[in-house]
């Protein structure tokens, strides 16, 4: 005999409870009824039930809680007829919660009983076995507000500018501010709509472009989380399936992340709990490159270098520096050699000092080639995005 656990809802519960339990041949039973997502994972956790059937529609449920239950039992899931999303999350068992027993029990058993294909997860949607065409880079400092932001979306428009195509990503779960700095007046939490699509399994084509309004000619902008309060919402599988998204689209996309790198150890243990430096883990782990941005000061150095053992830990093997607000007393060579002396890099970059300049740019919601387009940061910056391979996206054959 099958054992299910259940977690549906209503009229759906009630009648598949009856009618399996009034099967002539036994062939099933409900042994667990869940009330929720995380009551049903716990359940799968402690080895009860050999098969799930699930509501599409209970609150929470994505990819990763998914791959979490196929580790422990079969998973069938149950649509409504109500369901106005038409997903199957990638499961390759779907059925219509109105559906008879004899067919329910059918599911069932195949479920249980098909072929084993190794460590089960959820099918992955067609377009993500193709390569990714783009390149993501990210844009990384220690803290101290460095100028993380303003070189993230400075680099982006210079390289759309230089004729680049350009996806620029607020993933800044402290302080996201990229909307503010591109004037966009009506700003949504692209990035969260982008996981939960992800997560959902209805992050198409069409749904992606949806999120990705053009800010400027062959730049777009994906927006961040709004109030950082709203940081649990980003999941690491989710943001996982959002670069490869992004990447296959083959543009350059320049993500902007917080300086934490650290792991919440009282959570780590938790494969469902948030965390919240996971979209900037997620996105330096993923990236083809990394920027990392400080200050021409010994703290801002001084954490660089010490952060730089944990760049390495998330496997970073291009990391370009940029040494930013360069100027008197210390000489610039002296920056450059304390640096590069100390840790590898690919490219090592100095931007003088124009606090008045970056600071009007910040009030008028305006680009530094807006605001001051003939500066030497401005100039710089430019140079950086145009003149070096950190933001050329590989050439599609």
């Amino acid at each position: 005999m099958i054992d299910v656990v259940l977690c549906a809802s209503g009229s759906d519960e009630v009648r598949i409870v009856h009618d399996l339990a009034h099967d002539a041949e036994h062939r099933a039973r409900v042994v667990r009824r869940g009330a929720d997502l995380a009551e049903t994972l716990a359940v799968v956790a402690a080895g009860v039930g050999d098969v799930v059937l699930i509501d599409l529609s209970v609150r929470g449920l994505g990819r990763d809680p998914l791959a979490d239950l196929l580790r422990g039992a079969a998973v069938v899931g149950l649509r409504g007829p109500d369901a106005t999303d038409r997903t199957g999350l990638g499961l390759r068992h779907v059925i219509d919660a109105s559906v008879p027993v004899e067919h329910i029990l059918a599911i069932i058993e195949e479920a249980v009983n098909g072929p084993e294909d190794g460590d089960p997860q959820p099918d992955e949607p067609a377009a993500a076995a193709d390569a990714a065409a783009g390149r993501l880079v990210a844009v990384w400092g220690p803290g101290g507000a460095p100028g993380r932001s303003t070189m993230a979306v400075n680099l982006a428009s210079e390289a759309a500018a230089a004729g680049q195509e350009v996806i620029l990503v607020d993933a800044d779960t402290y302080g996201p501010s990229l909307s503010q700095q591109l004037g966009v007046l009506d700003e949504t939490p692209g990035i969260v709509a982008a996981c939960r699509a992800h997560d959902r399994d209805t992050l198409d084509e069409s749904t992606l472009e949806s999120l990705l309004p053009l800010v400027q000619p062959r730049l777009r902008f994906l927006s961040g989380i709004g109030v950082p309060a709203r940081w649990p919402e980003l999941s690491r599988g989710g943001l996982d399936g959002v670069w490869d998204a992004l990447l296959r689209r083959g543009s350059t996309v320049v993500v902007d992340v917080a300086a934490v790198l650290e792991e919440d150890e009282d959570l780590s243990y938790d494969t469902v709990a948030p965390q919240r430096n996971a979209a900037a883990i997620s996105a330096l782990q993923r990236a083809d490159a990394v920027v990392a941005v400080v200050t021409a000061d010994p703290v801002s150095i001084t954490r660089l270098l010490r952060d730089h053992e944990r760049l390495q830990e998330l496997d970073v093997t291009e990391l370009h520096v940029i040494v930013n607000r360069v100027g008197a007393p210390v000489p610039g060579d002296r920056v450059r050699d304390l640096i590069a002396s100390r840790i590898p890099v690919a490219a090592l970059h100095l931007l003088p000092e124009e606090t008045t300049t970056c600071r009007s740019a910040s009030w008028d919601g305006a680009l530094l080639a807006e605001a001051a387009p003939r500066s030497a940061l401005r100039r710089g910056i430019r140079d950086i995005a145009v003149q070096s391979a950190l933001l050329q996206a590989p050439t599609i054959e």
